[in-house]
């Protein structure tokens, strides 16, 4: 496998088109986690083996413990990697001990500065909206927190176009650092975002980073239809699918995706991944394991080549459903583009 790179948003930064997402790190967090210090180091080693050299997680997963992990497991090679990290979610029982105000990223960058055994982040996102902090508060710390070097690029994850767009306005007005990645979810049975977040991302150069890009493990094929989720597994475990889909479409999917791969001799997963990563606005894509079998299944996506029928049927299967204003901006806008 040979690993790809490319630019970090409008950035001269360079990371790999796969990122190593360490959720499960830690306690088994939302029963999604488990993963000790020695396999948690393992991970690491074998992903910087195969050419990855980004990585990211959150000071709410695990209650912190996934970025001191992943601190300790990166060791003396933390300066050859790019590392992100997030702040929103509440990580204490107190009134200012979650959102965007200035007090909660000051606070909780330095936080992440310790746990990650670490002087600067490469990535800072903010994991969510929060409605009750001014967005002009928020962008002002972000952006006085990149003039300060303790963080060197912001990005945003799980906002909507508009929320986006807005605070995009402000960093400009503010002349002040402004978001570089989009962190959303997004695969073969969640294709939102192409209806308003994809369209901002190519307009302000923004790269897109997919979280969950498996839907849960639902597109390793794993799951059956009418047969109970196995203990074991993420649905098995958790009683609960997530991120929601359309499962009806979904099995109909992943039989898609097990005949494409008898033909190309590659795995649901891995063609899942490779669809991915033909889509223009994705920067790189964020995988996550619990074993070392599942790392090493995601990892050889770099070896799969999709070719254009497949890529096409999987794009037809999962077209989203137009939305208005969408479709009649389409509509109305035939006549203005260029003529062959």
């Amino acid at each position: 496998m040979e690993m790809t790179y490319t630019n970090l948003g409008t950035t001269g930064l360079i990371v790999s088109r796969l990122c190593f997402g360490t959720m499960t790190f830690g306690q088994s967090q939302w029963k999604l986690g488990g993963v000790d210090q020695k396999l948690a180091d393992e991970m690491v080693h074998t992903v910087l083996d195969r050419g990855i050299n980004f990585f990211d997680t959150a000071d709410v997963y695990s209650a912190g413990q996934s970025e001191e992990m992943l601190g300790k497991a990166l060791g003396t090679k933390r300066q050859g990697v790019v590392i992100a990290t997030k702040v929103r979610g509440r990580v204490g029982s107190g009134h200012n001990d979650a959102g965007l105000s200035r007090k909660h990223i000051f606070d909780a960058v330095e936080k992440s500065l310790k746990r990650l055994g670490t002087d600067y982040i490469d990535l800072y996102q903010v994991h969510g909206w929060d409605a009750l902090t001014p967005l002009e508060e928020t962008m002002a710390a972000l952006g006085d927190l990149v003039q300060s070097g303790k963080v060197r690029y912001i990005g945003f994850s799980n906002y909507a176009a508009w929320q986006a767009a807005l605070s995009i306005g402000i960093s400009e007005r503010l002349s002040t650092a402004r978001f570089q990645t989009a962190q959303m979810h997004y695969s073969l049975l969640c294709r939102d975002i192409e209806h308003e977040v994809v369209p901002l991302c190519f307009n302000k150069g923004i790269g897109i980073l997919p979280w969950s890009p498996l839907s849960g493990g639902f597109l390793s094929g794993k799951y059956k239809k009418d047969i109970e989720p196995a203990s074991g597994t993420r649905v098995g475990d958790r009683g609960m699918w997530f991120p929601p889909f359309d499962k009806d479409l979904g099995f109909k999917v992943v039989d898609e995706l097990r005949a494409i791969g008898s033909r190309i001799k590659a795995t649901p997963s891995q063609i899942s991944l490779a669809w991915l990563l033909r889509k223009p606005a994705v920067t790189s894509i964020i995988i996550g394991a619990r074993t070392m079998d599942q790392l090493n299944d995601n990892l050889k996506t770099m070896d799969v080549k999709l070719d254009d029928q497949s890529f096409g049927k999987l794009e037809d299967l999962t077209a989203p459903k137009p939305e208005y204003p969408g479709w009649m901006i389409g509509f109305q806008g035939q006549d203005r583009l260029p003529k062959a």
